[in-house]
């Protein structure tokens, strides 16, 4: 069985030995390749939205020639702002290849006429990923654990920091829209609704509150919505970044509830869902950081996939300390804590005294009362000196949770210090934040500590490289570089970061030798994007343009770098291929990006077309 592509062909379905649909005439091979072989929904059901979805048969093409079983979207209607999602939705798919989300090529974008009218079709086809959504996989299985959980939304925040790192959020994060593979991974599907983040995008949001029917300033922010999953700031057509988080974090609720988070009641206070007691499986430290995710602004969530991924880096070692909290034995010391104070020979308790102690530090802390947690962990300490460690450990957690606010995560690393002032991990972060604070005296003081107590520690030479990088001053982070190549064959990003500053310096083949020893040494996407953006930027000012060409489309698939596509441009000018080079500079102006090289490239080729468009004067 075939189906016709006319949603309105009287009927649809056709032999498979039809070349042209038995019932309107048109053709059955669309674009000369796609086989239309199922609807994914009920035909009965598409008539209600604007495309429809099947499972085709794609011939091949030259780039793909061996034939796929695929899906294809189709937008019935041609209408500018459908248009404008769908497109955008090829452009997201062609520009991240990333196994958490489908595959689609450039030519996998193309329209189609209705015979005998004037109704042109736009088609998208994208990979067909085998499995169920998890709303599918909800209903067969019940609610998941936590370690299913924590392991579900590692793999997705992973995806979605390629996206966000691309330029785009998605806006319609939901069970539904994630695909569980047979082999356990999760893809993200559904980009028609994404946005790209740009500064332009921010400013309509930020500066006029934007809405889903238009903006008083003639601009326009489409609201995107799904009941319950959708956060209260994208109702109001002013999605940002932090929308997706609002979203996972209840797409994750749903999941280790099974409960509808309509059923679900809520905080009349603060709006949040009052969901722990119906997933008893899921401890204190992952269920905080779910709430986080769903926090009513996105000025209190998260601030960046990276935050997130800290956070998940710490939680099986906070659940380990949570559980040991609340088990029986611990709970028993609570209530014989004076008897074994006073009971000197029992040694052992000793140590859960202490751990009590420390544990009720922490909730006061926790009550922004920092007074009284000083008292309970200088108690701590007294009973067991051992405990110095475990309380810098909570501070440093809690630093690394906060470090979207500068100040706070300054404080507690301090404090962490003040508890351990041998974790040179401890001082060198403290040094980052001062370097973020623009505080230099702080982070130099704070770097050699680390370096004192632990020499070394490539991550720290590399943190004090990219401080002096950051400054201009190229010579010494030069310096720093090289010791910390020198010290850890795991030092990729001072390997990358040093053929940078070689560029700079007009030193090519240096740069080269080192983009290319990077290279062999990590098997990391966005390191590699980085590095062959490196190499292709040294041929280039070589005029080897036909390898730089190839490097920097190598970086570009990889992960879509603002950097790389600016350079792409340059390099596709050189070799008189200007069509390929005006798409790469749409890029370079329109993507997200603070670099000084691509503020630099973007002002060479504004001036450029102003140069064009504005007539010179008379001699």
């Amino acid at each position: 069985m075939v189906y016709c592509i006319n949603h309105l062909c009287t009927q649809r379905h056709n032999p498979d030995s039809a070349e042209n649909c038995l019932a309107c005439g048109n053709s059955l091979l669309i674009n000369g390749r796609i086989r239309l072989l199922r609807p994914l929904r009920s035909l009965e059901e598409e008539l209600y939205t604007n495309t429809n979805v099947f499972e085709v048969e794609d011939v091949g093409t030259k780039s793909r020639p061996e034939p796929q079983i695929r899906v294809m979207k189709v937008l019935k209607w041609s209408e500018p702002k459908l248009v404008e999602l769908v497109q955008r939705e090829a452009r997201i798919l062609q520009l991240i290849q990333y196994p958490g989300i489908p595959e689609s090529a450039r030519d996998d974008y193309f329209t189609f006429t209705l015979k005998d009218t004037i109704l042109e079709l736009h088609c998208l086809v994208m990979q067909k990923v085998e499995g169920e959504n998890l709303r599918q996989r909800l209903k067969s299985y019940g609610r998941i654990s936590q370690n299913v959980a924590l392991d579900w939304l590692s793999q997705l925040i992973h995806t979605l920091d390629i996206v966000h790192r691309s330029g785009f959020f998605h806006r319609d994060i939901k069970p539904e829209n994630i695909i569980h593979k047979p082999d356990g991974k999760l893809v993200l599907i559904d980009f028609g609704a994404a946005r790209e983040i740009t500064s332009t995008y921010l400013a309509k949001v930020s500066t006029n509150g934007g809405s889903s029917t238009g903006l008083g300033s003639g601009y326009e922010v489409t609201s995107v919505i799904t009941a319950f999953f959708t956060p209260p700031e994208q109702m109001n057509g002013q999605a940002v970044p932090q929308s997706d988080f609002y979203a996972l974090g209840r797409t994750f609720v749903n999941l280790v509830t099974n409960m509808s988070l309509m059923d679900i009641p809520t905080n009349e206070k603060t709006g949040r869902l009052i969901w722990r007691k119906y997933a008893p499986q899921i401890d204190k430290p992952f269920a905080d950081l779910l709430d986080d995710l769903m926090a009513s602004s996105p000025g209190q969530r998260p601030q960046s996939t990276q935050v997130i991924l800290q956070r998940l880096e710490k939680l099986p070692q906070q659940i380990k300390n949570y559980r040991l909290a609340n088990s029986k034995i611990f709970k028993f010391s609570k209530y014989t804590l004076v008897g074994l104070v006073f009971a000197g020979g029992v040694f052992l308790s000793i140590p859960l005294v202490a751990n009590y102690l420390v544990a009720q530090g922490q909730k006061l802390e926790a009550a922004n009362d920092s007074q009284g947690a000083q008292y309970f962990f200088n108690l701590a300490i007294k009973i067991n000196p051992q405990s110095n460690r475990t309380i810098s450990s909570f501070y440093f957690e809690k630093a690394a949770r906060n470090t979207n606010t500068l100040k706070v995560a300054k404080r507690y690393y301090e404090l962490a210090i003040r508890y351990n002032h041998s974790d040179a991990d401890a001082y060198s972060n403290l040094a980052y934040i001062c370097q973020q604070l623009n505080q230099d005296d702080c982070a130099i003081k704070n770097y050699e500590k680390s370096l004192q107590l632990k020499p070394d520690s490539w991550e720290a030479r590399y943190g004090l490289a990219l401080f002096y990088d950051n400054r201009g001053i190229y010579d010494l982070a030069q310096n720093q570089y090289e010791l910390a190549i020198q010290m850890s064959r795991e030092a990729i990003p001072a390997i990358n970061n040093l053929s940078r500053l070689k560029i700079l310096d007009g030193k090519y083949n240096a740069a080269i030798a080192l983009a290319q020893e990077g290279l062999k040494k990590t098997q990391n996407i966005k390191l590699q994007s980085t590095l062959y953006k490196n190499l292709g930027w040294a041929k280039l000012e070589l005029k080897r343009y036909a390898e730089a060409k190839a490097d920097l489309e190598q970086s570009t698939k990889l992960d879509a770098r603002t950097d790389a596509y600016c350079l792409l441009a340059q390099a596709q000018e050189a070799l008189g291929k200007i069509n390929d080079a005006r798409m790469s500079w749409e890029i370079c102006l329109t993507f997200e990006s603070n670099q000084q090289e691509v503020q630099q490239w973007r002002l060479q080729i504004l001036k450029r077309l102003l140069g064009d468009i504005v007539p010179k004067s008379s001699p």
